[in-house]
């Protein structure tokens, strides 16, 4: 024999070995799951042919536990594969039920049909398979901002940030709709803003499976103006006197700080302000009234009266 011929058959030995392992471990394989086991599997339930106005609630049901006897095989494809169990809500529903039940029998029926035929159920983790149902319905519910937004200096919003919509529509369970009264945003989170907002946000839907949210995404609006600070001198109105008494104020005018828009600050005088003492109101042991701010532009922010009190004087 050449040596050519010696090192072939020597190369030759592992191939074969190789082949008998494989057809071994195959044999194997057909032989232990070609026979009956019995085991527990897990299938996944879900609910179909709800009927109109009617919803599956989130305590039912979502998995059982089931002991079988089937192939090895079987079993093995329930393994990698879980198997999904469908159940016909619209079989068993009559009008106005929440609560169905299914007989024993008519539920391993079914098991037992989207198995396989040739499945045996030994037992099952429930002893019966009640199916609770509510009302559809449908509430507006309003839409709340969440935000974390900073000012460039000297900038402020004027006015509430503005939502559109302000209040969407939610349908489903009405124990769930009972206890919604806001969907929150995302949350807004916007730095050294010196202009106007203008964007689209999304809203937090994640608050239960069975609600049905007739947007996810809403608008918000907010004018941003510059703001500076101005101060004016306003006349002292006084409301009450008594016809006879007269009375010698020791300040007829109270400074005025405000802050407002750029724009607008030639636009902002004295006729826009009114400030009212009542003697009626009067402190009688130190003769002084309270200042009070009547009327004021809309278009101004974080008024402050320079003056707290005003003393004065009764003439004889």
């Amino acid at each position: 024999m050449t040596n050519i011929d010696k090192n072939n058959q020597k190369k030759g030995k592992p191939k074969m070995f190789l082949l008998f392992l494989f057809v071994a471990a195959f044999i194997w394989f057909l032989s232990k799951y070609s026979r009956d086991f019995m085991a527990s599997v897990v299938v996944k339930i879900e609910y179909v042919n709800v009927p109109p106005g009617v919803v599956v609630t989130e305590k039912n049901k979502k998995h059982i536990s089931l002991d079988l006897i089937t192939s090895g095989f079987d079993f093995l494809f329930y393994k990698i594969n879980n198997p999904v169990i469908y159940v016909d809500i619209g079989a068993y529903y009559t009008l106005d039920e929440t609560t169905l039940l299914i007989p024993p029998e008519d539920f391993k029926r079914l098991l037992i049909n989207q198995l396989n035929n040739d499945v045996l159920i030994k037992d099952i983790s429930i002893n019966k398979f009640e199916i609770f149902l509510d009302t559809l319905d449908i509430k507006k519910v309003k839409v709340t901002l969440r935000e974390n937004i900073t000012f460039a200096e000297g900038f402020k919003p004027v006015g509430a940030h503005r939502i559109i919509p302000d209040s969407i529509k939610v349908s489903g369970p009405a124990h769930q709709l009972d206890t919604l009264n806001e969907i929150f945003t995302s949350l807004l989170s916007i730095s050294n803003v010196a202009e106007d907002i203008a964007t689209t946000i999304t809203l937090t839907t994640a608050l239960g499976e069975n609600l049905t949210f007739e947007k996810n995404e809403v608008v918000v609006n907010c004018q941003v103006k510059e703001f500076t600070q101005k101060s004016l001198l306003i006349p002292l109105t006084l409301k009450n006197l008594p016809t006879p008494l007269k009375i010698k104020l020791l300040l007829e005018n109270i400074a005025v700080v405000f802050e407002v828009s750029v724009e607008n600050f030639n636009k902002i005088d004295e006729s826009d302000f009114l400030i009212e003492i009542d003697y009626d109101r009067k402190n009688e042991v130190e003769n002084y009234m309270i200042p009070q701010l009547i009327k004021f532009p809309e278009t101004v922010l974080n008024i402050e009266l320079r003056q707290e009190k005003v003393n004065y004087l009764i003439l004889k």
